[in-house]
């Protein structure tokens, strides 16, 4: 009996190690919270990571696609309870990371004998102003973090390696990212993911200031048949049924 919490301890370790290498391959997704709404730009690939999940609500996400479907059910299915039991103006980002999501993930990832949940995201909440914007980061064992008011100025990145998070978060001092526009906010946004896929695969030690200005040449690094994928909250559908919409390569400049 004396031997068991550190055979569990060990299992947590495995369990987290395996995720963390089936998550590496993982593209990033980035959230930009400018003027105009809340940005997400990823690169596209066969199955979708960005998601309408209610009224001012958005999930960017990596990982399973069965595991990040699973977890989208999960948060539209709470956000829609808290919206018809209470009122639409009770479904916050808050509610849902604190009592559906980050309980739920921590509960899958500490379940040694079942399948983990191979997901990493961000949760975006559309405010009145950008100042009241609000991005989660949320991981597989259902820690979170948010980020709101001038920490915004900067974009939340998530990506398959778990570092590439932490040291654009740890970056001191931090690039103020151009957001006063849609264009603006979509050229910074691409730096951004530029840099967290070359931080993740091919050039680990680049450094933001590094990377090109010229649009091309920024997409360019990202592959040669790379397409990208984007999301808008857009701050001037707010109060009406859906702020989320797809935006054109043309709004956006790209």
């Amino acid at each position: 009996m004396t031997e068991e919490p550190y055979r569990w301890l060990e299992a947590i370790t495995n369990r987290r190690e395996y995720i963390e290498d089936q998550l590496t391959p993982g593209l990033p997704v980035v959230a930009l919270s400018a003027d105009p709404g809340i940005l997400l730009l990823s690169i596209k690939t066969s199955t979708p990571k960005l998601f309408e999940i209610y009224d001012h609500l958005a999930l960017g996400s990596i990982g399973h696609p069965a595991d990040i479907e699973k977890v989208r059910q999960t948060v539209i299915d709470a956000a829609h309870v808290d919206g018809f039991t209470r009122s639409p103006n009770d479904v916050t980002a808050r509610r849902l990371v604190s009592y559906n999501l980050a309980p739920a993930l921590k509960a899958a990832f500490e379940q040694i004998f079942a399948a983990p949940l191979l997901f990493r995201g961000i949760l975006a909440e559309l405010g009145a102003t950008a100042a009241d914007d609000v991005l989660w980061r949320l991981d597989y064992d259902g820690s979170f973090a948010a980020q709101s008011g001038n920490e915004l100025a900067c974009g939340v990145v998530i990506s398959g390696p778990r570092q590439v998070g932490k040291d654009w978060v740890a970056q001191s001092p931090k690039p103020a990212l151009e957001r006063s526009n849609l264009k603006a906010a979509a050229y910074s946004a691409l730096r951004l993911l530029v840099w967290a896929k070359l931080r993740g695969t091919k050039d680990q030690g680049i450094e933001f200031a590094a990377l090109p200005t010229d649009l091309a040449e920024l997409k360019g690094k990202l592959g040669p048949d790379a397409a990208l994928e984007f999301a808008l909250l857009d701050r001037a559908l707010l109060g009406q049924p859906i702020a989320y919409r797809v935006p054109t390569a043309d709004e956006l400049g790209l």
